[in-house]
């Protein structure tokens, strides 16, 4: 058991979650407890490359995450799934309060963005078995979902059917992309460590997920202390006590569409630093020997 390299990145990852947590909201940004626990968040990950060199069995294997297609697929799936877990922690909220629809109405809003992903990603797995190239359409899906971020954030206040054609768009974008994370993987890892590349591509998903969330959050909250902070309090309080669905919305509606246009537009830059990752993966051909692997693997 890596006793040190678990702890150090527990202690690291709550940090930075902490951090974002809290930030702007029940703390300043710059007070010295969200510096600290900043500082414990990224000098812990700075940190645990040393740690886990030196373990005998580490829980992150530096030599696997040392080959490039392997970093940079995990790096491709943490920043998804921080965009879509974002997205779904958020979009729900943003159409009870600034489009004024009821929660059941907002639940089924979602099903053209799940929908989408589901659809795309089928159909992804197929092309990848068909030409052996999976890189392309991860990169091409994940430039869409930037594209169609962007334009929603300048759309924002063109009603529900707009923003839901959007979202079924950036559905389907991302919908490419684990399908070909975790085959390029998978191929870089070989038979021999398949089992750890597939469990690093599980854990970056986890772990962006949870930044996403977090982060999607401390930008809206951190939009409104700007534009109007009294709507900020009043978000607060009313999802802290009562659930965003009693929100009296006609009292904040046009600062939640500004603080809203920010969260698009952070989750845009972050499906865009998701794409360039993408397209920096060279493009593979599974039908290859991965460098490193001593026999092919299945397809």
């Amino acid at each position: 058991m890596d006793y040190a390299g678990t702890g150090v990145f527990v202690a690291s990852t709550i940090g930075l979650l902490l951090a974002l947590s809290i930030g702007g909201h029940e703390v300043s940004w710059t007070s010295p407890i969200l510096l600290a626990l900043a500082t414990l968040g990224v000098g812990g990950f700075a940190l645990l490359r040393r740690v886990e060199q030196q373990a005998a069995d580490p829980l992150i294997s530096p030599q696997l995450m040392a080959e490039p297609v392997i970093w940079r697929a995990s790096l491709t799936v943490l920043l998804f799934a921080a965009v879509l877990f974002g997205l779904i922690v958020q979009l729900p909220v943003f159409f009870q309060t600034a489009l004024r629809t009821s929660a059941t109405v907002s639940g089924l809003l979602l099903i053209p963005l799940t929908l989408a992903q589901v659809l795309v990603s089928t159909a992804t797995g197929r092309r990848i078995s068909a030409t052996g190239r999976p890189r392309t359409a991860m990169a091409a899906g994940l430039s869409i979902v930037m594209a169609a971020f962007f334009v929603l954030a300048a759309g924002i206040e063109l009603g529900p059917v707009f923003i839901v054609l959007l979202t079924f768009l950036i559905g389907a974008g991302l919908g490419s992309t684990m399908p070909a994370a975790q085959t390029m993987v998978q191929w870089a890892a070989g038979a021999e460590r398949l089992g750890v590349g597939t469990a690093a591509v599980s854990f970056s998903r986890s772990i962006g997920g949870a930044i996403g969330a977090a982060l999607a959050s401390a930008v809206l909250l951190a939009a409104l202390q700007v534009v109007d902070p009294n709507a900020r309090t009043i978000l607060v309080q009313e999802l802290a006590s009562t659930g965003s669905s009693h929100i009296e919305a006609s009292q904040i509606a046009p600062a939640l569409i500004v603080g809203y246009r920010w969260v698009f537009l952070a989750l845009g830059v972050l499906s865009g630093c998701a794409a360039l990752v993408a397209w920096s993966i060279p493009n593979l051909d599974l039908a290859a020997i991965p460098p490193g692997v001593r026999s092919p693997t299945t397809r």
